[in-house]
């Protein structure tokens, strides 16, 4: 299934209420802990979205719809901005819906992503959420890195009468350094060249193997990768690849931040999943190793999990594998 992620805007979003409250009404029919009790019908579950109109008119809340080609909703968000004044650097993420019938298919993270992205947009770095303990999302937002702050019990209550614990979870999102750019570049460009050497000498000398075959044959696959540059200043600081390893999964390579240059390597890394999205990719995996503790940790943070190890790797107990769902 092939759709789009978009923002409603205050001039379209009552056209979009009818279909909204079809996957409203529909997600809470499956068992959704969303607000609601079953059964909700049409006009409650339309009552409720045009409720959210003058927010929507006022910038307070982003609510992000996942459109197919044909034009039917399947899925949405909500980013409710915190309005108060010491609270402008803070997000919400509510209503995270995705119609029962277009489920397993990454609509729910392919939405969460995009909601973070239009966070950081909107100068937020902080996201908070609540979800309903032992549910699927709370194993979607542990996947791509969310944090959790603990569990309340007796939270909200079920359709059959009975109550549920809700779980808190929060995401710090990466903020990019005042200056950084990051674009799109060829391995050999004259400004990656410094970065790739500096990588291999470092790993040379920390592991005994420089790594340099990580972009061999790149131009045999160029039209399905990405190779990040990132400058501070004008100053070339960072760097990483993305490169297909099979289907719809690709491999990160060649990821490098000068030391020092704190938030380089997480805005590198997020620059790479959003191209890997945007070439067709649903899963991203790497290596580095165990003893790499360092490197280990950071992708740990931004949401990659272990994984086996995988190709060449496998057999080779140095080797840490991860991988991370878009």
């Amino acid at each position: 299934m092939r759709y789009d992620i978009v923002t409603a805007g205050a001039a379209d979003f009552a056209a979009a209420i009818p279909d909204l409250a079809r996957v409203l009404a529909a997600c809470v029919a499956n068992g959704a802990a969303v607000g609601f009790i079953p059964p909700l019908d049409l006009d409650s579950a339309a009552a409720f979205w045009r409720g959210q109109e003058g927010a929507v008119r006022s910038g307070e809340k982003q609510i992000l719809l996942a459109v197919t080609q044909t034009g039917h909703i399947i899925g949405t968000v909500t980013l409710a901005l915190a309005p108060q004044v010491n609270g402008t650097h803070r997000a919400e993420i509510a209503k995270m819906l995705v119609h029962p019938d277009a489920r397993r298919q990454g609509v729910a993270a392919s939405l969460l992503k995009r909601a973070e992205e239009v966070a950081r947009s909107k100068g937020r770095r902080l996201l908070v959420l609540d979800t309903r303990e032992g549910d699927d999302a709370e194993r979607l937002y542990a996947r791509l890195g969310w944090q959790s702050c603990g569990t309340i019990p007796d939270y909200a209550l079920n359709g059959d009468g009975s109550s549920h614990t809700t779980h808190v979870m929060y995401r710090q999102l990466p903020v990019a350094p005042a200056g950084l750019t990051i674009e799109p570049a060829s391995p050999d460009a004259q400004d990656a060249i410094p970065l790739i050497d500096a990588l291999s000498a470092d790993l040379a000398a920390r592991f005994g193997s420089d790594g340099r075959g990580g972009l061999a044959g790149w131009d045999a696959v160029a039209d399905r990768s990405l190779f990040a540059l990132a400058r501070l200043d004008g100053v070339p600081m960072g760097c990483g690849a993305v490169r297909p390893l099979e289907g719809e999964v690709a491999e990160i390579k060649r990821m490098y931040a000068v030391p020092g240059s704190a938030g380089v390597g997480a805005a590198v890394l997020s620059f790479l999943e959003d191209g890997a999205r945007r070439l067709g990719y649903r899963r991203l995996v790497l290596e580095t190793r165990w003893a790499n503790d360092r490197a280990v940790s950071f992708y740990r943070r931004h949401g990659y999990r272990l994984v086996p190890n995988y190709g060449s790797y496998q057999g080779r107990s140095e080797s840490a594998c991860f991988g991370k769902i878009l």
